[in-house]
C-alpha cells in the first residue's frame, strides 16, 4: 500500500510540474504578444503527450487503491478534516477519471473514482440535452479548422480537371479561469457529516455550471475577466436576431427562426430551444391553431419537434429607481440617495407595467423597478464546441480565512468555447405587452 501512495505522490508531483512549466511557456507568449517558438512547441507537445500517459498511470493506481480500499472516499474526507486541523493546506486534483486527495505537506495521499463528482457538472447541461459529450482533461489547443464550400465541375467527356484549392482558416479559443471560493466555519466543519459528498460532489460543481450557464446563455458578456477572455456564448451580439410578439405564435417560431436557421445550410441535427422556464409556461398554454382540436405548442419539452432547454440566463434584467411626484401624477427617473428608503420593489416586463402594480402612490414614494426581458434562442450545439482544460483544481485552504476560523473551499478550472458558425444560431426578443 505504501508502494502505491509513493508511486501516485511522484506521478502527482511530475504532473503537476509539467503544468507549471507550461503555465510559463503560456505566461512568456502572452507577456511577449507571440506565439510558441519551436522550440516552445516541442518542449509543449512533449509535456501534454507526458501528462497524458500520467493521466493513464494516476487512473490504473486509482483502480487499485479502491479495489483494496473500499472505504477511500471516508479516508479522503478524514485527511481533509485532519489537515484541517494541523493547518495544512489539502490539494484535489480532477483529471478525467481521476480524483487525487493529497496534503501541500507530507501527508496523506488517496486517489479516488471521481467519475459520480462531475456528474452534477455534466448532467442536465444542454450539451446532455441534445446528445453531445461535454468535454473535460482538454490539452493543448483548442482549434477548429475552417473551410469555403467549393463546387464540382461540369465537364464533357475525356475533358481534364483543373485543380481546386479549397481555402482553409482556423478558430481558436483561449482558455479562461473560472473558479469559486466557499468558506465554512471549523464548528461546521468539525460537527458536519459528509463534507467531501456536500461540497465536492454538490456545491461547487453546480456552482461552476451556473457560471457556465451564464457564459453560454447570456445576451452580454459575462463579466469583465469572462469578456475580456472571449468567454461569449453564441447569443452575445448574435448575428441573427428577431423581433417576436409578446405571445409568441408556433408560425413565427417556426419561420422566423427555425426555418431561418435551416435555410443557412445548417444540418440540424444538435437544435435546441434555450428559454426561461416562464417564458417555456406561457408557451404550454398556447395552442398551434387558432382553431379545430386543441394541440399545445409545447408538448413532452419539444416545441417544433426540437428539445428546449431552460434557464434565466438567457433573460435580459435591468433595474432602475423612480421617485413618484403626485403634483404631476408620474413617476421619474431617480438617483438614490443613501438615506432614502425603498417604498417599492416590482418586477415586470417594462417599467410601464411594473409602476401601474402600485395601486396608491404617495408624493415622495421611490420604487425600484425591476424589467425582465424575455428571449427565445435556438441554434445547433454542435457549432458551439465547449469543454475544461487540464484538471479541475480543488484547495481546502485553512490559512485565508484564518481570523475568522475558517476554511476556503476553493475550486479554479480553465473553460473555452467558441461560436463556429454564427448562422446556426439565432436570437428572437419577445415584446412587452401593449
Amino acid at each position: 500500500m505504501n508502494k502505491n501512495q509513493v508511486n501516485v505522490r511522484q506521478l502527482v508531483t511530475k504532473y503537476q510540474a509539467n503544468c507549471d512549466r507550461i503555465s510559463e511557456i503560456a505566461g512568456a507568449c502572452e507577456k511577449e504578444q507571440r506565439s510558441r517558438t519551436d522550440a516552445e512547441n516541442a518542449e509543449f507537445e512533449a509535456i501534454v503527450r507526458e501528462n497524458q500517459l500520467l493521466q493513464m498511470k494516476m487512473q490504473a493506481a486509482a483502480a487499485e487503491h479502491l479495489r483494496e480500499n473500499p472505504d477511500a472516499r471516508e479516508q479522503a474526507e478524514r485527511i481533509i478534516r485532519d489537515n484541517a486541523k494541523a493547518g495544512r493546506k489539502t490539494e484535489i486534483m480532477f483529471m478525467r477519471s481521476t480524483m487525487v486527495v493529497t496534503d501541500v505537506a507530507a501527508g496523506g495521499l488517496v486517489p479516488l473514482n471521481i467519475e459520480d463528482i462531475l456528474e452534477p457538472l455534466t448532467e442536465g447541461f444542454i450539451l446532455d440535452k441534445v446528445g453531445l459529450p461535454f468535454q473535460t482533461g482538454l490539452a493543448g489547443d483548442f482549434v477548429w479548422p475552417v473551410y469555403e464550400m467549393v463546387e464540382a465541375t461540369v465537364l464533357g467527356e475525356a475533358a481534364e480537371l483543373s485543380d481546386t484549392k479549397i481555402p482553409f482558416s482556423k478558430l481558436q479559443a483561449s482558455p479562461a479561469r473560472v473558479g469559486i471560493a466557499i468558506p465554512v466555519s471549523n464548528q461546521s466543519l468539525n460537527q458536519s457529516a459528509g463534507l467531501l459528498e456536500t461540497i465536492v460532489k454538490k456545491i461547487m460543481p453546480l456552482s461552476v455550471r451556473q457560471l457556465l450557464n451564464k457564459i453560454e446563455f447570456s445576451t452580454a458578456a459575462v463579466n469583465g475577466t469572462a469578456s475580456s477572455a472571449g468567454l461569449v456564448g453564441p447569443f452575445v451580439s448574435c448575428a441573427q436576431s428577431v423581433d417576436l410578439s409578446s405571445t409568441p405564435t408556433f408560425a413565427e417560431l417556426n419561420v422566423k427562426m427555425k426555418a431561418k436557421v435551416l435555410a443557412n445550410g445548417i444540418e440540424g441535427n444538435h437544435l435546441c430551444w434555450v428559454m426561461s422556464k416562464a417564458q417555456k409556461a406561457i408557451l404550454e398554454g398556447i395552442p398551434v391553431n387558432s382553431s379545430g382540436i386543441y394541440v399545445p405548442m409545447v408538448q413532452n419539452d419539444m416545441l417544433c419537434g426540437l428539445p428546449i432547454y431552460t434557464t434565466n440566463a438567457i433573460r435580459t434584467v435591468t433595474k432602475a429607481v423612480k421617485k413618484y411626484n403626485s403634483s404631476g401624477s408620474a413617476w421619474a427617473d431617480y438617483t438614490i440617495q443613501s438615506t432614502d428608503t425603498i417604498t417599492y420593489k416590482v418586477i415586470d416586463d417594462s417599467a410601464a407595467h411594473a409602476l401601474a402594480q402600485i395601486a396608491s402612490p404617495s408624493n415622495g414614494d421611490i420604487a425600484e423597478v425591476t424589467v425582465i426581458t424575455e428571449h427565445i434562442g435556438l441554434g445547433d450545439w454542435s457549432y458551439q464546441p465547449m469543454g475544461l482544460f487540464g484538471d479541475l483544481r480543488f484547495t481546502v485552504d485553512p490559512y485565508s480565512q484564518a481570523r475568522k476560523d475558517s476554511v476556503d473551499f476553493v475550486l479554479n478550472c480553465d473553460y473555452a468555447t467558441k461560436t463556429l458558425r454564427p448562422e446556426a444560431f439565432v436570437l428572437g426578443t419577445v415584446a412587452v405587452r401593449s
